[in-house]
C-alpha cells in the first residue's frame, strides 16, 4: 500500500472513531431533540458518500483512456445501474403511512425511500445470488 494511502486510511480510521466515540458519549437523544452529534453523523455520512462516488469515477479515468476497449463494460455497468434505480422507482408505491411526526412525510419523500428500499433488496438479492452462483461456478470446475 502506498504512503498517501497508507495516511488517508489512518486518518479516515481516527475521524471515524473519534466521531463514534463522541457520538456515544453524547446525551441520549429524544425525538424532539436528536442531539447534534445525529447530524454530525449524517454529515459525515454525506461526506464519505460524496467522496465514494467522486472516486469511482475519477480513478478509472486514466485506465480507461489507456484501454478504451474498457468503455464497452463501463457503459454496461451504468446501464445495468440505471436500470435497477428505475425500476427501483417504478415499483415504488409512495403511500402516506401513519407515523407518529408533527410534520407528516410529502408523497415525493415516502415515494423516494420507497425507491431506497427497494434498490437495496434489489442490490442484496443480486448479491446473494452472485455469492451462490460463483460457489456452484467453482464447485463445477473443480469436478471436471
Amino acid at each position: 500500500m502506498s504512503k498517501g494511502l497508507k495516511i488517508f486510511s489512518i486518518a479516515l480510521f481516527v475521524i471515524t472513531a473519534v466521531i463514534g466515540v463522541l457520538f456515544y458519549l453524547s446525551p441520549t437523544p429524544t425525538p424532539k431533540d436528536p442531539g447534534v452529534m445525529v447530524n454530525v453523523i449524517l454529515l459525515f455520512a454525506y461526506i464519505l458518500l460524496g467522496l465514494g462516488i467522486l472516486l469511482a469515477v475519477v480513478l478509472p479515468i486514466p485506465s480507461l483512456l489507456q484501454y478504451p476497449k474498457k468503455l464497452k463494460k463501463l457503459f454496461f455497468t451504468l446501464l445495468i445501474v440505471a436500470v435497477v434505480f428505475v425500476l427501483g422507482y417504478l415499483l415504488a408505491s409512495g403511500d402516506p403511512v401513519d407515523v407518529n411526526t408533527e410534520v407528516p412525510p410529502s408523497g415525493r419523500i415516502l415515494k423516494l425511500t420507497d425507491t431506497a428500499l427497494i434498490i437495496t433488496y434489489i442490490t442484496l438479492l443480486a448479491s446473494i445470488l452472485a455469492i451462490v452462483w460463483g460457489g456452484i461456478k467453482n464447485l463445477v470446475q473443480k469436478t471436471k
